[in-house]
């Protein structure tokens, strides 16, 4: 079985790298994208199997990332956001975009490698 392969979007180049620090440490292969436009481009590149996302970024910010990953049409990685804009709960709007857990910034480890886990092991990936 391979590795699970988790894009992590955020602008916040410091908290990229805790972020794939963290999920290395579980045995996740990780990458990191610092915005929106690049995420994008990596994601046509290569096959993620989640990706952790920021909302607030420039160039592309989350919410318009999460508008053209569903424009693709093509099988589309579940999505978990952090955000220090977001609350914690998990609105109708972000499941239709492929949104599978939210979280408010600064994020806990455990809870984000919990929802890492959950993610994968549901097969959250949805087509559009």
């Amino acid at each position: 079985m391979s590795v699970p392969h988790i894009l992590i979007v955020d602008d916040d180049t410091i908290l990229s790298g805790l972020l794939q620090l963290t999920l290395e440490l579980e045995g996740y292969d990780a990458s990191t994208a610092p915005d929106g436009d690049a995420g994008l481009a990596m994601l046509r590149q290569g096959t993620f199997d989640l990706v952790v996302l920021d909302l607030v970024m420039p160039k592309m910010d989350g919410i318009k990332f999460l508008r053209v990953l569903n424009e693709g049409g093509e099988r589309r990685p579940p999505v978990i956001v952090i955000s220090s804009t977001a609350g914690n709960t998990l609105s109708d709007e972000f499941r239709a975009l492929g949104v599978v857990a939210i979280a408010r910034k600064p994020v806990e480890p455990g809870w984000l490698v919990a929802q890492v886990a959950a993610a994968l092991a549901s097969g959250d990936g949805q087509t559009g």
